[in-house]
């Protein structure tokens, strides 16, 4: 009896046979057989680190191509849990939890049954929130040291030249870029950036900006909770002994996560979801990024300016290796040609936004409407900020003409999350590169605009 696959091939090959002409693929595989959903992959700000797609771009430089400098933002590494969320979402659930504790044993959780029984033996990693909540975890110790090999493969070339990466106070931060100096091959010295530093509005804009808040958004992400947790509740609460509300299934939602985050695994409570469930809870923070960080905050352009302006300030007094000896040396430069520096959430969007990296191509006022997804959209945070995302910028020196350095040609390319998002109205390089001058005219005129960072934020 044949197989099905040698039926594929008879059938195939009798197909050429009858029309020779026709172009048909022998054994044609798609890049996305064996597809299975993953919930962490869709939780914009609270997954575990991952690739991005993005444009489908090779991640190494462009055929021809050398990188010669590169600077990157990288967000911190996975927390317990962030403040607001907890006390928004998680602790009100975990409250009603641990009312569910049987009286006898004080060990087990009654009542729980169906997707929800494993509830009745799970262990609550949040355990301590008065010394956990915003501090980085063991487990993102780990990643961080990972992630770090990662990243700091795509340069050997640069990474040796690297003497200082930079923090800002908080612990979470600082825990980070202390993980990373461990994976540098050299001692690489941690540099804390400090509020009344210029470059602090570079790195941490938000934190040095009086009119920034997070509220924006609040009120749009809880019309659309409001309406896609309606049926979850519905589904989920016959399995339950406590009533569950919208702001219940949020919780959980979060707790997967976290909780994968925590444990480097995936959470037992991802499952309890349905993919078009994950896609809704996508969707509501998608939504709420865009108010809070994106081009729904006519500060966010504002915000992300300020680091694109010394990283293309940085990169002009910089010249390719092949370069030296054969122009004048930089003033007060150290070589350093690769730069790091540790940050939060909010700032990888304001770079993306101030380059317009995520934009959609629907209008602004039908890109997140409350009552629906919009699927078309561009913006989708989930490939931005998990814990350890990064934007970076890369400088690059191509020639392909001759070996004669005066045939050379600079370019920039924009790195999230390990992929290349060309900017929009820039990729007339290789691998859709910006030519480097165009780049920084692009970067001139953003600040004419957008340049008026403590005027803009009441400062």
């Amino acid at each position: 009896m044949l197989s099905s696959w040698s039926t594929v091939v008879l059938v195939t090959l009798s197909q050429c046979s009858l029309v020779a002409s026709a172009q048909i693929p022998f054994l044609p595989q798609s890049h996305t057989e064996g597809y299975k959903f993953d919930a962490l992959l869709h939780l914009p700000g609270i997954s575990p680190y991952f690739d991005a797609i993005g444009s489908g771009l090779d991640h190494t430089a462009p055929r021809h191509c050398e990188v010669t400098a590169a600077s990157y933002l990288i967000r911190h590494a996975a927390i317990y849990a962030n403040d607001d969320d907890h006390e928004r979402y998680i602790e009100p659930f975990l409250k009603k939890l641990n009312t569910t504790y049987d009286a006898l044993s004080g060990k087990r959780r009654k009542g729980w049954k169906g997707p929800l029984s494993f509830f009745a033996k799970w262990e609550n990693p949040i355990n301590d929130p008065d010394n956990q909540l915003e501090q980085i975890t063991p487990q993102g110790i780990k990643d961080s040291k990972a992630v770090g090999k990662h990243l700091l493969s795509r340069y050997p070339k640069l990474v040796p030249t690297t003497k200082k990466i930079y923090a800002d106070k908080k612990s979470r931060t600082k825990d980070t870029a202390a993980a990373f100096v461990q994976v540098f091959p050299q001692k690489v010295v941690v540099e804390e950036i400090l509020l009344n530093r210029s470059s602090f509005h570079a790195q941490d804009p938000h934190k040095a900006c009086n009119a920034f808040t997070k509220e924006p958004g609040n009120e749009e992400l809880g019309q659309f909770m409001s309406r896609y947790t309606v049926p979850i509740v519905k589904r989920l609460q016959k399995y339950s002994p406590v009533e569950l509300e919208e702001s219940d299934i949020m919780g959980l939602q979060q707790l997967c996560g976290y909780e994968s985050a925590i444990n480097g695994k995936k959470s037992k409570i991802c499952d309890v979801f349905t993919d078009d469930e994950w896609m809704s809870y996508e969707y509501a923070w998608d939504l709420k990024y865009s108010h809070m960080v994106g081009h729904g905050n006519p500060l966010s352009p504002y915000l992300g300016f300020p680091w694109l302006n010394t990283t293309s300030q940085l990169m002009s007094k910089f010249h390719a290796p092949q370069h030296e000896g054969s122009v004048p040396e930089v003033p007060d430069d150290d070589g350093q040609r690769f730069f790091l520096a540790f940050t939060h959430r909010e700032v990888p969007p304001f770079i993306a936004t101030a380059l317009g990296l995520f934009d959609s191509s629907n209008s602004y006022a039908e890109e997140f409407p409350t009552d629906r997804i919009n699927w078309s959209r561009s913006w989708k945070m989930a490939e931005l900020i998990p814990f350890l995302g990064h934007v970076g910028i890369e400088k690059l020196t191509c020639n392909t003409v001759s070996m004669d350095p005066e045939d050379d040609m600079e370019y920039v390319r924009v790195i999230a999350n390990s992929s290349p998002r060309p900017i929009p109205s820039c990729a007339d390089g290789p691998g859709a590169s910006c030519s480097f001058d165009k780049f920084t005219e692009i970067i001139k005129k953003g600040m004419e605009i957008y340049g008026d960072f403590d005027g803009v934020c009441e400062n």
